[in-house]
């Protein structure tokens, strides 16, 4: 999340990107005609990927009238990065054991193609996004159920969050253009969790009754965590491992993790990302009901362990580069 780590094979690219969004404002809808701005260069939604996108969706049990089911999406959003698909994929277990959650979510996620038979997962782009959340829409119950979408990726200075799906194929999220693929998609309650840099804006854009936004900084710093140095971010850590190990309550998770985040950042020496929070009314009373009705669970151990590359330094955070000290 702090300084962005941006492979090599990208960053001509971001400067330009950046660059642009300086002189000539945020680009709209991805590959919106005659609006200056980055193009989305990553694959169309459609052939294999479309069908297991679909498959997917069509799998998820229908929603209980009368039971507050909580459906999850997870989105990791570089294919350069292992924290984010550790953490998408640990919220899978997480949500299922948990939340009474399992078979209720949907992971889209940008890493390497797994060889040896290995299953190629659902890439995540601005189009996977969309139709997933369309998806998720006509399951659930706007009224009586919960979304909660997880979005773990590097954030840009313009607030947007990178997707990097393979070389030279990248797009950008908007906090604007999330919150027109959740209107559209009729989403009512959601709790939305962006674990990104500079993701603070997100909570204006996304500000509703129905919506608890939380994100990992406020919208000009960065938070911190990514290049490769951690099976997972600070935030992924302090929020998603540890605190919502010890409760279901997403708002008291968020209070330790903040708690947790800005002690760790003070013992490194980094400027504190702040991280933020909102909560609608409408869902905080959907949530303080579904969670009477869930039972006391077990904390779920994370698999995930960082190895050090063989031969490479240990560095504290300030004395690594300052594009890979930083999940941005």
């Amino acid at each position: 999340m702090a300084a962005q780590r941006i492979s090599p094979h990208s960053l001509p690219r971001l400067i330009r990107t950046l660059a642009s969004a300086l002189l000539l404002g945020c680009a709209g809808a991805a590959g919106a005609a005659n609006e200056p701005g980055p193009q989305a260069t990553t694959p169309k939604l459609e052939g294999n990927q479309l069908t297991m996108l679909d498959a997917a969706l069509a799998a998820l049990p229908a929603q209980r009238p009368g039971v507050t089911d909580v459906y999850v999406l997870g989105v990791a959003g570089d294919v350069d990065e292992d924290v984010f698909p550790n953490e998408v994929a640990y919220l899978q277990e997480l949500s299922a054991k948990r939340w009474n959650a399992e078979g209720r979510m949907i992971s889209l996620v940008n890493r390497p193609a797994l060889g040896n038979g290995g299953v190629t997962p659902v890439q995540a782009t601005y189009d996977s996004i969309g139709h997933a959340l369309r998806g998720l829409g006509q399951k659930l119950d706007p009224n009586e159920d919960v979304l909660f979408l997880y979005l773990t990726s590097h954030g840009l200075h313009d607030n947007s969050v990178y997707l990097h799906t393979d070389r030279d194929q990248e797009d950008y999220l908007a906090p604007e253009q999330l919150a027109r693929l959740l209107d559209q998609a009729q989403i009512g309650n959601a709790v939305i969790v962006v674990s990104a840099c500079f993701s603070g804006a997100f909570i204006p854009a996304l500000w509703s009754p129905q919506r608890m936004v939380i994100t990992a900084a406020r919208k000009d710093r960065p938070s911190f965590g990514c290049g490769n140095s951690d099976s997972a971010t600070w935030f992924g850590r302090a929020f998603l491992i540890e605190a919502l190990n010890t409760t279901n309550d997403f708002g008291a998770a968020y209070r330790l993790a903040a708690s947790t985040v800005r002690r760790r950042e003070k013992e490194q020496g980094e400027l504190p990302s702040e991280p933020q929070f909102h909560a609608g009314k409408t869902v905080a009373t959907v949530l303080e009901q579904w969670r009477t009705g869930l039972p006391e669970t077990a904390a779920v151990p994370y698999p995930f362990v960082y190895q050090r590359p063989s031969g490479a330094k240990t560095l504290s955070p300030k004395s690594k580069p300052a594009n890979r000290n930083r999940k941005g």
